[in-house]
């Protein structure tokens, strides 16, 4: 309204005019007052929300590092496995080597124990090419003689274990 509005006007007009304005005021200064609850209350809300997610962060943090030590732990077994698995493949190996060896060796006392029974029986059967001198010797000891004991010594018998456990004598 202008202020010509404004002198035309009564009196009794104007106090309504007022009514209105103060009851506007009282109405408007209500709806602050709510808002300012309503805001006070997105406020705390609002702290809460960044206090819990601020706590969420840390345990996030949390987990993430443990989500890399175990990552570390498991790159470091896979490593480990690596390791066994070519020592495994070496190991394997070896035992084959061994297993080699042991078989040679077996060979090995074998033929020794076929060439001890061959030495028996061409002791049992003189052959007719074989020297007198070379039958009573012994290859590895030297003046020797077949059927001829040193004094103070006994008489050797002669058992032989082959490696089947068997006694052949």
């Amino acid at each position: 309204m202008t202020d010509k509005e404004l002198r035309k006007l009564n009196r009794r007009e104007l106090l309504k005019m007022l009514l209105v304005q103060c009851q506007e005021t009282e109405r408007l200064t209500q709806e602050l007052k709510e808002t300012k609850t309503e805001f006070m209350d997105l406020t705390e809300r609002y702290d809460r929300l960044i206090e819990k997610l601020n706590v969420k962060d840390e345990r996030l943090n949390q987990k993430d590092a443990q989500i890399a030590e175990f990552k570390n732990t498991i790159e470091e077994m896979k490593a480990s496995r690596e390791i066994e698995l070519e020592e495994a493949g070496s190991i394997a190996e070896a035992a084959l080597r061994i297993n080699g060896v042991f078989e040679a060796a077996q060979r090995a006392a074998e033929q020794y124990l076929m060439n001890v029974k061959r030495l028996d029986a061409a002791k049992a059967k003189p052959s007719v090419f074989m020297n007198k001198e070379a039958e009573k010797r012994i290859p590895f000891e030297s003046g020797w003689r077949a059927g001829i004991q040193r004094k103070g010594t006994q008489g050797r018998s002669r058992q032989m274990i082959s490696m089947s456990g068997e006694l052949h004598g």
